[in-house]
């Protein structure tokens, strides 16, 4: 918690506590309900900073992995573009690098974590025949709160690839990553 979030929160929590102070040693014709709401409010001050502060406290994760319809015949699409290579593309040191940079680069929206949003966006996008990462877009239903923008930020961002093989020949491969967004506390 950052030095100036504690004093809020300490300076709220005095608030409190001068309130309940005053309205108990008050020898003055202030009514009670006068005080009890003076307390309320008071209450509700202090409680909307420290919901602020845990959302301030919370983290984002994202995780992701590409994945593969084994059902899909090797074939060209009218775009030039393979669906599924006899050798699909890999990521610079596998599956685990590609999660790992995922996990290390990606910035969970402060927006998406003042809302509590979390979920799965699926970028789709064409690693081309020098294993350049090329058009990604987000597909299906959008997350929103700057979460299909952060995946498709981080898929841009990506290294080179090892494209994918096709009778011996690199070729341009579509490929679907889901990167799935989730908020912890600490």
């Amino acid at each position: 918690m950052t030095q100036s979030r504690k004093r809020t929160l300490f300076a709220g929590c005095l608030g409190i506590a001068t309130v309940a102070i005053m309205a108990s040693c008050s020898n003055d014709t202030t009514s009670t309900d006068d005080r009890a709401t003076a307390m309320a409010d008071s209450t509700a001050k202090m409680s909307a900073d420290a919901q602020k502060a845990v959302a301030k406290k919370r983290k984002g994760m994202a995780s992701a992995m590409v994945s593969a319809d084994n059902a899909v015949k090797i074939e060209k699409g009218k775009d030039g573009v393979y669906s599924k290579a006899e050798k699909m593309p890999e990521y610079p040191g596998g599956e685990p690098a590609l999660s790992k940079f995922v996990e290390n680069n990606i910035a969970y929206p402060q927006d998406a974590i003042d809302q509590n949003k979390e979920g799965t966006v699926n970028v789709s996008f064409v690693i081309d025949e020098k294993g350049k990462v090329t058009n990604p877009v987000a597909t299906g239903a959008t997350t929103g709160n700057g979460l299909d923008e952060e995946a498709i930020k981080i898929v841009k961002q990506m290294p080179d690839w090892t494209p994918g093989m096709v009778k011996g020949k690199a070729v341009k491969t579509r490929l679907l990553l889901p990167v799935t967004f989730k908020l912890s506390d600490g």
